[in-house]
């Protein structure tokens, strides 16, 4: 069904942004699988680990190749972004400074500052995308400039609320945080408060949009409170409520193995799906015959070739000690501390790729790569 939705695609389809099949399954149907692969975690603990396997290789993995692959591969990006691709790669460096910090010091403090600072942008990241894909069903469906700011904040106060909480509120969390595991009762009552008048605004706001503007399209609305707010409430406090799912974690990634896949497949999703479809306007109708465009007319297999490269992403996550059963080097070793520090290194640097590769309003070949608009200028028009 995919395939098909993939290859019928048209260079502009209005009102989605790679067609309604493709889009119902990337940006909307995708929650509804990690929804589903999260209760089978919960029914099957046994099969936490290799799903989490499988999330690294199939998933994680290849959408970080998607970002080197739309911007390395392709001759016209290296020109554009010369500077951008080189000095990107200095965001490399932090986590190996401080990974020699940590150890000419005999102190965790650094790696423990560094892995907060890695959490933060990473949840920032995540909050990003999805307001980038919630923008342009906002301009699909010319919403109003007054509905597109009240989405916006809703989007970013209440996922940022619902992570303070989940951070704070988790036995595992308090522990790992030098917290008691149970805070004063006033203390306790308050977050459940928090969490239950977080998850009753979605409802509120859901009736206050359609009251407010009700002659919009409800497409933008669906995917805020469903794939980007409604499947991070359910990751965080209705998996995360039974985590850790793994006996015996050694550290709180495998803590929350389930929660990061099933919030990790929304994203790694949204995003493959975005990239194949600007891959395929960018280079479906074009003679170039390099290697990015090969890829671009054929996601699929592009796909594979990502999958195929996630395999050397699957060994740095073994060689970094967080795959149970895999220990390469020992735990806090300077081997497994270095190797983690580049695994971070290739994070902030897609991070920071995907903060400048995307303005869509200075750039027109992107506007019509995401289904936006007309190709009115040139593919690799300056932005």
């Amino acid at each position: 069904m995919v395939t098909a939705a993939i290859e019928q695609t048209q260079p502009v389809e209005i009102g989605w942004i790679g067609g309604k099949r493709f889009d119902l399954f990337f940006f909307f149907g995708c929650s509804l699988l990690a929804a589903a692969v999260g209760a089978f975690a919960l029914t099957v603990r046994e099969a936490v680990v290799p799903l989490f396997w499988c999330f690294l290789l199939f998933i994680e993995g290849p959408h970080l190749v998607a970002t080197w692959a739309r911007t390395y591969l392709d001759a016209t990006e290296r020109r554009r972004r010369a500077k951008l691709l080189i000095g990107s790669l200095a965001w490399l460096l932090p986590g190996i400074v401080v990974c020699f910090a940590a150890h000419l010091t005999h102190s965790r403090g650094p790696i423990d500052l560094f892995l907060l600072f890695a959490t933060l942008w990473s949840f920032h990241h995540a909050i990003r995308q999805m307001h980038g894909i919630l923008a342009i069903y906002h301009h699909h469906a010319q919403s109003a400039v007054n509905a597109r700011t009240f989405d916006r904040y809703f989007l970013h106060v209440s996922l940022w609320i619902a992570f303070g909480l989940f951070s704070l509120g988790h036995p595992y969390n308090r522990t790992m945080l030098g917290f008691p595991q149970d805070f004063p009762p006033w203390l306790s009552v308050m977050a459940t408060g928090l969490l239950v008048i977080l998850v009753v605004s979605l409802v509120v706001y859901a009736l206050f949009r359609r009251w407010r503007f009700p002659k919009e399209s409800t497409r933008p609305l669906i995917f805020l409170l469903g794939p980007a707010i409604g499947l991070e409430l359910y990751a965080m406090f209705v998996i995360g409520a039974f985590e850790p799912l793994i006996p015996r974690p050694e550290d709180p990634e495998q803590a929350f193995f389930t929660t990061t896949v099933v919030g990790g497949l929304v994203h790694g999703l949204n995003y493959l799906g975005i990239t194949s479809i600007v891959g395929l306007r960018r280079y479906g109708q074009s003679d170039d015959q390099s290697l990015a465009a090969h890829l671009g007319r054929k996601p699929w297999i592009a796909y594979g070739v990502f999958v195929f490269i996630s395999l050397g992403y699957l060994a740095l996550n073994a060689v970094r000690g967080i795959l149970p059963g895999v220990a390469v080097f020992g735990r806090q070793s300077f081997a497994s501390d270095m190797f983690l520090a580049i695994y971070w290194g290739t994070f902030f640097h897609h991070y920071y790729l995907d903060q400048h590769i995307w303005h869509v309003r200075s750039d027109e070949a992107l506007r019509f790569e995401l289904g936006l608009g007309r190709k009115d200028a040139p593919q690799g028009a300056p932005a």
